[in-house]
């Protein structure tokens, strides 16, 4: 081409060689391993996708399905292109201690992802994929309350709270025989992904992996939560990020080389309003149903949250973690669910997925570290936590309530000693997230997912708010008979706690910094520790 355009132009021959010569370096020019002719089309193509305002397209309404022999339940399904979702929610079974090292969590409830990928070919049916999504948070709450936990945490990937669901997508097309036997058509599809889904619920369930098939109205709650409860047309697609209102999405995808648990664990360390993680499963082998699938394509897609514009930066940081930034194809892969590109993938077998596992739930709040050096992080609130028993002083109550707040919890005590708990109120300043039982508190009251009793009985409490109970060490051991989780102080050391869940306990050492500390003192002390230098603070990051 090059050579034409010379000769057409009466150029000497050898400006045809030197610009063919050119033309052939630059497209071997990669930058982040993409040709920069595909770059430069990537960049052309959304400029006119921006340029023409082109909305997507909404997604199509999901519709309920009565589940036999369950009466009254129901599972919601929704066409997405040619594929039929439909969607489980996993439910935490037990409450147990998550150990974090800096290199990632271990411990805590876990989905193996072998125990996924066998579940894509099924008797009679084939599924097109499965996707885990999690989505977590490390912190939530006042600002400063989550600045001071968050020099507490350090580089640990701590996610407090985390939200897992499975994602089936079974296609029509690839399971003929199996709609036909369940009587064709849109019926026969129907019943052959649902009971696909439930196929896939009983072999987790014999895992000891509890699920829930979601409702229509459950399904389009929780993909409305993955993003925030912002609808898709109204995210700005940029070259790095979906950006609206003041709130960034940042897509990246995870190398090869990096696909394991530990790597994925990781990535919790990122700071971020949350994080996102999607490991898709596909069969890339011609599978019959009913056979074990040989081969499977796993790919993970981390999506960064962060609050304002501009910030996501080449920093260096995703790139450590083998994080590759997904340039130019934002919308594409975060909005409308695409693969990844084919680099990103690993081919494997299921069986070689044993223990490639993924976090049921968040790991709680961090209590301390053991012996060992490895932090401790338990949940003293939330869904499937009712009652939680605090043995020992009121500065230990206070400063596990203090990173209760920083991780999202709305506190409202209860207390014989008011005037006690007034210097952490002031100091949080933000009632909806921590007061002090008063005659003007109702508000707080019926908001309150954790509810404080210090000195004082449980009023007979109907709430699904978890109940925080303090006592001095001299109360009969009776009263924690129970609980799901329980604090107990060393009478002799108060930096050391027994940390004991259900059939578990750890002896954790209290590791807290001057700044929070400070937060249990009157403002004077509070201030003074503020402005501190940060490098003298003992961080659990140096455990």
């Amino acid at each position: 081409m090059a050579a034409t355009g010379a000769i057409s132009l009466r150029a000497p021959l050898w400006s045809a060689i030197a610009l063919g010569i050119a033309i052939a370096a630059l497209g071997a020019t990669r930058i982040h391993q993409t040709n920069i002719w595909r770059i430069l089309h990537m960049r052309i193509e959304l400029w006119l996708r921006n340029r023409r305002g082109a909305l997507p397209a909404p997604p199509t309404e999901p519709f309920d399905i009565a589940i036999p022999d369950s009466p009254g339940a129901q599972c919601g399904m929704r066409w997405d292109g040619t594929h039929l979702i439909t969607m489980l929610a996993l439910d935490r079974t037990t409450v147990t201690p998550t150990l974090l090292a800096t290199n990632g969590p271990s411990n805590g409830v876990t989905l193996s992802l072998a125990d996924a990928a066998d579940c894509l070919a099924q008797f009679d049916i084939r599924l097109a994929a499965i996707d885990v999504v999690t989505l977590g948070m490390r912190t939530k709450g006042p600002d400063d309350v989550v600045r001071l936990y968050e020099r507490l945490l350090g580089p640990l990937p701590a996610a407090a709270t985390q939200t897992v669901w499975l994602v089936l997508r079974f296609d029509p097309l690839d399971n003929v025989e199996a709609i036909d036997i369940r009587g064709s058509g849109q019926e026969g599809t129907v019943r052959t992904a649902l009971v696909a889904t439930r196929r896939v619920a009983a072999r987790l369930a014999s895992q000891r992996v509890r699920v829930t098939a979601l409702t229509a109205a459950e399904l389009t709650a929780a993909e409305s939560a993955m993003f925030h409860d912002i609808a898709p047309q109204e995210w700005t697609e940029g070259w790095r990020t979906l950006r609206t209102n003041g709130f960034e999405l940042a897509g990246f995808g995870l190398a090869p080389d990096h696909l394991d648990a530990t790597d994925l664990g990781a990535v919790w360390r990122l700071p971020a309003k949350s994080v996102l993680t999607r490991v898709r499963l596909t069969p890339t082998a011609a599978t019959a149903p009913g056979s074990r699938a040989s081969s499977v394509a796993v790919s993970a897609l981390i999506r960064r949250d962060l609050a304002g514009t501009g910030h996501h930066d080449d920093d260096g940081t995703p790139r450590e973690l083998g994080l590759r930034a997904l340039r130019g194809c934002q919308r594409q892969v975060l909005l409308d669910g695409g693969q990844l590109e084919a680099a990103d993938l690993l081919r494997t077998t299921p069986q070689q997925l044993a223990e490639f596992t993924v976090a049921a739930a968040g790991s709680g709040q961090v209590i301390g570290a053991t012996r060992e050096g490895l932090g401790v992080a338990v949940p003293l609130f939330g869904p499937g936590i009712r009652r939680v028993e605090i043995v020992g002083g009121r500065r230990l109550a206070m400063l596990m309530v203090l990173r209760a707040v920083a991780v999202g919890a709305q506190v409202i005590v209860h207390s014989s000693r008011p005037a006690d708990w007034a210097c952490l109120v002031d100091a949080v300043g933000t009632p909806t997230a921590l007061a002090v039982s008063s005659p003007g508190s109702a508000q707080y009251t019926a908001a309150a997912t954790m509810i404080v009793y210090d000195g004082v009985a449980s009023t007979g409490q109907v709430s699904d708010a978890t109940a925080v109970h303090v006592r001095a060490a001299i109360e009969a051991p009776s009263a924690l008979l129970g609980a799901d989780v329980v604090l107990l102080e060393d009478p002799t050391d108060p930096t050391t706690v027994r940390v004991r869940t259900q059939g578990e306990e750890l002896t954790v050492a209290v590791v807290s910094i001057a700044a929070e500390a400070a937060y249990l003192t009157p403002a004077e002390t509070r201030a003074e520790a503020e402005s501190a230098p940060a490098e003298s603070e003992p961080v659990l990051a140096a455990v």
